[in-house]
């Protein structure tokens, strides 16, 4: 790939540094810059950066989206006007220097306006998931200082209207969309983003913009991540200007057949992670890419509309998304005529096993080949159904992956790569884009070292991580940012993990998930989890609990159906639940009737209603002893007698964001569930 040429701008000055890390948003930190290869490259700040792609690219597509009227298309020229007039804007409502801008809001164009234009205007950007309460924003508006808020409708006004008078140096808010309350545009402090579009503001605070453009530092903080814990609110992890760049570069240079200025992708995943900062925002414009919209509803159910418009070329997703894709298509494969699902069976079968040699780099015959060409014209109707079939890259990461998900989109020519990284490495430093095996997230991408901390006798510790996109440190947290970051450079990352003879990172679970049982042996859950789900199709999600206790349980909710509008785990059972049920002579199509609860599924509302309901479960004899059946199948494959399950309890309705036990990346909130169903654990070990 030919790298953007970004080293002939002026390289943003550094501001005078004394450490690597720093807790404060006034402190700049120096920077590891290498003597060669592309760690070496200088640094810049994110205006210099864009400013460039802005040249380069002018008359390049840079952003579409819908409107009541249609598709909008931007340029990179006319994205350039919008972030300045942004910035004149935030400044005219009274952005600080070296304060936040908290962006409350779902993926849209005004987004990336705000965030670019308050990091032109010297701001810090502080992302807010839209799920999050009134308090949870108070924490990030409070914890980066922020001085400026924008929110997306009038329920996000709300939370900020019930909690602006608790926060004092919070100068204004601004709503993006209506409805509209009659305070907003009327009262001093909250504005309509359009009333300040109309403004004509370069003659008042043109050259105020100008110098705060030049005071900008490239070793400053310019972004706040702030990390989703599972208990208290949750750290802001501060990352610099050189460490967004040179992460989005890395990432740029790994892919292959870029043509520049032609790739495209589509924006749907939250914009306060920093996967959806790197690969939607910056890593799009190291080579003058198009980014789409998806609308509010992408994860539940239109995000494949969007790509039929996009036809992305590189797309990220974490697990659970390509797992509804998934859901999505063996129901429809289910619904299809005999001879179809025969023929696609057996189109799937030959392209699944092409890949699997390439993989194992065997040589293939003319014959092979000829036989994958025909089979990949079948399966490309899949890939044209989920709007993909112009996508080069299918990027996958964010949690773990199973081994069947990745043989499952191998067999429809998709496929998965993994990355690795963290808001704390400043996004992902590994790549797996030319796969050489599918247990792994493949080797550092140029630029990133890694090492395994302690390694035992099997070579499995703690995954440490050293390189230029490292983050600074968590803001006001100098504690902790002593724990996780050391002077030598190396972070320590919490990820257990091991490095094969080749160099591939291989990620077993995290150091503190580790369940360490009473007789003091420490299982990392995550492998015993997927054992359990490989072994029982009817399974969404299994939560290994042992921690200090004697033996090992697990707890289990079965695939069921999710509400497109609330995403709310339904009543209905999945499809490939119903197949497996099937197999054992159980004819149920509804949850709430195989476990033998007395009324249909009725989420509970408190936490007395959820002990009471998880209480009186009386599942099917026949499932029970099935899945009893799958348990001792997985427990086969155990390493030792300590990794074996002993019992196991069903959960009356599967893991959701609106019920708590899945994070807003839909990672599993371990210690949520652990509080949730204690009762229910107590009961497994009388």
């Amino acid at each position: 790939m030919n790298e953007v040429d970004l080293n002939q701008v002026r390289p943003g000055n550094l501001k005078p540094a004394t450490s690597y890390t720093s807790n404060s948003l006034h402190d700049a930190v120096k920077l590891r810059i290498g003597d060669e290869g592309i760690a070496a490259i200088a640094p810049q700040t994110l205006p210099e950066f864009f400013g460039a792609v802005c040249s380069k690219y002018a008359k390049s597509p840079a952003l579409v989206f819908e409107t009541p009227d249609g598709w909008t298309t931007l340029s990179y020229e006319e994205y350039e006007r919008k972030v300045r007039q942004s910035a004149l804007m935030l400044l005219h409502v009274g952005l600080e220097p070296r304060t936040s801008i908290g962006i409350l809001a779902f993926n849209c164009p005004e987004w990336f306006y705000a965030e670019l234009g308050a990091i032109h205007a010297g701001g810090i950007l502080a992302g807010i998931y839209p799920s999050n309460s009134a308090e949870a924003v108070h924490h990030v508006l409070e914890t980066s200082e922020a001085t400026v808020c924008v929110v997306d409708d009038d329920k996000q006004m709300a939370k900020l209207r019930a909690i602006k008078e608790r926060l004092p140096r919070l100068k204004s808010v601004i709503q993006l969309h209506g409805p509209y309350d009659s305070f907003v545009g009327n009262e001093p402090g909250y504005y309509r983003w359009s009333d300040l579009e109309q403004l004509q503001l370069e003659a008042s605070y043109g050259s105020e913009l100008d110098a705060r453009v030049r005071s900008v530092h490239a070793n400053e903080c310019a972004m706040l991540i702030f990390t989703s814990g599972t208990v208290g609110m949750p750290k802001a992890v501060m990352l610099s200007h050189d460490a967004v760049i040179f992460d989005a570069k890395t990432i740029a240079q790994s892919f292959e057949n870029v043509e520049e200025g032609h790739e495209s992708l589509v924006t749907y995943l939250p914009l306060n992670h920093i996967a959806a900062q790197v690969f939607d925002i910056f890593l799009a414009m190291a080579y003058g890419g198009c980014v789409y919209f998806a609308d509010r509803n992408a994860l539940k159910g239109t995000l494949t509309r969007t790509f039929a418009k996009a036809r992305p070329t590189r797309m990220f997703g974490v697990p659970r998304i390509f797992e509804k894709f998934q859901e999505q298509l063996l129901a429809a494969e289910a619904n299809s005529k005999p001879y179809a699902r025969l023929l696609l069976g057996k189109a799937r079968a030959t392209v699944r096993q092409y890949h699997l040699s390439r993989i194992a780099g065997n040589q293939i015959s003319l014959y092979g080949e000829l036989k994958y060409w025909l089979a990949s014209r079948i399966t490309r109707s899949i890939k044209q159904a989920l709007g993909l079939a112009y996508c080069k890259t299918f990027i996958i990461g964010g949690a773990p992956v199973t081994d069947e998900l990745k043989h499952y989109f191998l067999s429809l020519d998709i496929p998965l790569c993994d990355v690795y990284g963290m808001s704390e490495t400043g996004g992902g430093i590994t790549l797996h884009t030319q796969i050489k095996n599918l247990s792994s997230s493949g080797r550092p991408v140029e630029g990133f070292e890694v090492k395994i901390n302690a390694p035992d006798s099997n070579g499995q510790g703690e995954l440490c991580v050293r390189g230029r996109s490292n983050f600074m440190g968590y803001l006001n947290e100098p504690l902790k940012t002593s724990e996780t970051i050391k002077e030598d450079g190396w972070l320590h990352s919490g990820d257990l993990g091991y490095l094969d003879p080749l160099g591939n990172v291989i990620i077993s679970g995290r150091l503190k998930e580790l369940i360490i049982t009473a007789g003091g042996e420490n299982i990392p859950p995550v492998h015993i989890e997927e054992l359990i789900k490989r072994e029982l199709p009817c399974v969404s999600n299994a939560l290994l609990v042992g921690d200090h206790r004697k033996y090992l349980t697990v707890l289990l909710t079965l695939k069921t159906d999710t509400d497109a509008h609330t995403g709310l785990p339904l009543d209905d059972l999945r499809p490939d639940a119903v197949e497996w049920l099937q197999s054992l002579n159980l004819h149920y199509t509804r949850l709430s009737e195989l476990l033998g609860l007395a009324a249909p599924l009725k989420l509970p509302s408190s936490d007395d209603d959820i002990k009471a309901t998880s209480l009186q479960i009386n599942p099917n004899p026949k499932l029970m002893q099935a899945i009893e059946e799958g348990i001792k199948s997985a427990n086969r494959h155990a390493i030792s007698n300590a990794q074996k399950v002993q019992k196991f309890a069903l959960l009356p309705h599967d893991f959701s964001i609106p019920t708590g036990e899945l994070g807003p990346t839909l990672k599993v909130r371990r210690n949520i569930v652990l509080a949730k169903y204690a009762e229910v654990i107590e009961r497994l070990y009388k």
